[in-house]
């Protein structure tokens, strides 16, 4: 017997001493197990070597791995592998596995001779329908006969990230049985990862305090990273987009070690305890966003990205790390589960980081390093995340013990107070009262005193008779924002010195500084001064009159530079029509008089610019002079301009004050303004003057809407 296992033994050792450089001898034992040590492997920096080249080149053209889990770090580099595989064992259809699931490009050369039998894809660059193989790791399938041998060739691209180099050929049962339990595995894990983001998201909703959101998206992040490593990204998120498959698992790194940063500054309230650590994490994290901009760059910054992103992580930890046990040995309280959470995480992240740089050469166990740390920190965390959840809940409780304390004393003192208030309140409410019959019986004294004013005001004014006897085809539409008004309208037959045609109808539009009360003490003066300006014998035209007006207010009121006591005055058209209705005398202080005639009608033109016209009607505006009646200097006063106008049948003559122009509303809240004033006037031109009243006073109230009045309105009508 042993004899028989000496001569198994021999042979065995045998075999190995004559195999050659660059080929495995595939066995039942060295399945699944890493054969990289027995493959040729070159570098191409510049991408200059071809697959032709690849093939025909001798073994002194390559290098040989020195370790099964070569890891080459951050490059950009293009590798071609080269191995036959001679199959001595009892099975014939295999997967052979190389490269991490992330790699960018990994391609598939069967050899046959000096020519490529057959060519098949795998990794980021390629979608998941494109690989060999519908897997998440790089798998190709290999069939070959017992005793057969066969030449491969595989090149392996990378956009800058590192590059994990292991080759191994597995039995396909095999593989499938060992895949099942991986999946079990990483289900676990990604079950785990679910139930902490759930139960913690619902503890952030209860108490919203920060420290959970940011515990919960660092975890989120987290297993999206390991997601992406374990290479089911490129099946579940981005099946045909290659662009964002490269780029997602440097992303979620990222984005886990900020929110990580976040959440430790915010757990360990640095701001209060250690500012300078804080500030530190800032920077720190600025950083961390510069290389996640790198990432989504082209060329070599996309390049420079990897070896950026991973060196600031294994900085950001380090520093919380830091952060955690400077704040212990200064006595400040940090939660022991927390301390140790990071201690783990940091074991695990310096491994993996060193695996990247290639310092730990070892794949499997830079690769499982983060993984395992990770959930390990998880369940740590979380039980330190349910410490602060009991602790926030006993402050609570402590805070609305106080709180009701403090409650119960307020009630005491404010029923004391209340007993004094309620004394003080029916002291007071007895003084209001006396107040109160005094203040109805002075607004009653005033209200009378104002409907006694609004009474001779409206005596003053013409009657309707009065109005409609001298001119007969008219309408005054009056309506005053207050009891009483500032505007009045003045309506008198005069007589002049004319030899000819010397009766004449006096009517005009005043309107007095101000309204309500004020503006009605100013309208009394005006029609006083009118009044007597129609019984001087020596004034003849409304020039004259106007003239008079603005003398009698200076001197009523005492207008002047050195005594003035009020600067009050009048805004006013003033008009004369004689008997025969065919000359109609005009002067005007700041308002303007308007005519609107038929233009179908023959007569003679108006000597003054036409302001708008349609079709058929033609509206003239006949400007007042600039000053008003009340001049406020001592100069000597400046006489008003008279304008003497040819007029015909039918025509309609207005004058009128700001009211209705100046009033705010419609849809925007503007003013009517005298552009849509005119129009509206040539709109109902035509109407019998009573209508149009109507129409004018529809109008203002449609116009106005809600809004208040904002001026007394006076709007006088006269067909010709």
């Amino acid at each position: 017997m042993k004899l028989f296992w000496f001569i198994i033994s021999f042979l065995s050792c045998t075999q190995l001493l004559s195999q050659q450089l660059g080929e495995i001898i595939l066995v039942d034992s060295n399945i699944s197990q890493p054969l990289s040590k027995q493959v040729l492997i070159l570098e191409d920096k510049d991408y200059t070597i071809s697959i032709d080249e690849v093939v025909n080149m001798s073994v002194e053209d390559f290098d040989q791995l020195n370790n099964e889990n070569r890891t080459v770090q951050f490059t950009t580099s293009r590798f071609w592998i080269r191995f036959s595989v001679t199959n001595e064992s009892s099975l014939t259809n295999f997967y052979l596995e190389t490269a991490r699931p992330i790699t960018d490009k990994v391609i598939f050369y069967e050899i046959e001779g000096n020519r490529i039998k057959r060519k098949l894809k795998n990794g980021d660059d390629f979608s998941f329908e494109q690989k060999a193989v519908k897997h998440r790791k790089n798998l190709f399938p290999l069939e070959i006969e017992a005793g057969e041998k066969q030449t491969y060739v595989l090149e392996i691209i990378s956009g800058g990230e590192g590059i994990i180099l292991p080759v191994k050929i597995h039995d396909v049962k095999s593989f499938t049985e060992q895949d099942y339990l991986d999946q079990f595995k990483n289900g676990f894990y990604y079950g785990l990862v679910s139930l902490i983001i759930v139960i913690f998201f619902f503890f952030y909703l209860l108490l919203r305090d920060s420290s959970f959101l940011y515990y919960i998206l660092y975890v989120f992040f987290q297993g999206l990273l390991q997601f992406s490593l374990d290479g089911y990204s490129h099946h579940h998120f981005f099946g045909e987009n290659d662009y964002m498959v490269n780029r997602f698992p440097p992303s979620a790194g990222v984005l886990a070690i900020i929110f990580m940063l976040i959440y430790v500054n915010v757990f360990l309230n640095l701001k209060e305890k250690q500012n300078n650590f804080r500030k530190a994490f800032y920077v720190i994290g600025i950083l961390e966003v510069v290389s996640l901009i790198f990432i989504y760059l082209p060329g070599k910054l996309h390049a420079l990205s990897y070896p950026l992103v991973n060196t600031f992580s294994l900085i950001s930890i380090i520093l919380s790390v830091a952060a955690i046990f400077y704040l212990r040995a200064k006595k400040e309280k940090v939660d022991n589960y927390f301390t140790v959470a990071f201690v783990v995480l940091i074991a695990g992240a310096i491994v993996f980081i060193l695996g990247n740089f290639n310092i730990i050469q070892d794949s499997r166990i830079s690769h499982n390093s983060l993984k395992i740390s990770s959930v390990i920190e998880f369940v740590i965390l979380s039980v330190a995340m349910s410490f602060k959840y009991k602790e926030l809940q006993q402050d609570k409780e402590e805070a609305q013990a106080r709180a009701l304390k403090n409650l119960e004393e307020k009630n005491a003192v404010m029923d004391q107070i209340n007993v004094r208030l309620e004394r003080d309140v029916k002291a007071r409410t007895a003084e209001i009262e006396d107040q109160k019959e005094q203040l109805a019986e002075i607004n009653e004294e005033i209200v009378s005193s104002i409907k006694y004013a609004k009474r001779i005001q409206e005596a003053i004014l013409p009657s309707d008779a009065q109005v409609q006897s001298l001119l007969p085809d008219s309408f005054v539409f009056y309506k005053p924002k207050d009891v009483v008004s500032g505007d009045f309208y003045f309506v008198e037959a005069i007589e002049t010195k004319a030899k000819v045609d010397n009766k004449s109808v006096i009517f005009s539009a005043v309107d007095c500084t101000g309204h309500g009360v004020p503006g009605a003490f100013m309208s009394i003066v005006g029609n006083n001064l009118l009044t007597q300006a129609i019984n001087e014998g020596q004034i003849n035209s409304p020039a004259e009159a106007l003239a008079f007006l603005n003398e009698g207010v200076n001197k009523t009121l005492k207008q002047g530079a050195h005594k003035s006591t009020v600067r009050d005055g009048m805004d006013m058209a003033l008009c004369t029509l004689n008997e025969s209705r065919t000359k109609l005398s005009f002067a005007g202080a700041k308002n303007p008089l308007y005519i609107v005639r038929n233009k179908q009608v023959e007569g003679a033109e108006i000597p003054y610019p036409i302001k708008a016209e349609t079709t058929d009607v033609a509206i003239y505006e006949i400007k007042g002079d600039k000053q008003p009646i009340g001049n406020h200097s001592d100069a000597q006063l400046v006489p008003f301009t008279n304008h003497e106008l040819n007029i015909q049948k039918n025509d309609m003559i207005y004058i009128f004050t700001d009211g209705f122009a100046d009033q705010f509303g419609g849809p925007k809240g503007k003013k009517f303004n005298y552009r849509q004033f005119r129009n509206l006037l040539m709109k109902i031109v035509d109407q019998p003057v009573e209508d149009q009243k109507n129409i004018l006073n529809q109008t203002f109230i449609d116009w106005k809407g809600t809004l208040d009045q904002v001026d007394d309105v006076l709007i006088m009508g006269i067909r010709v």
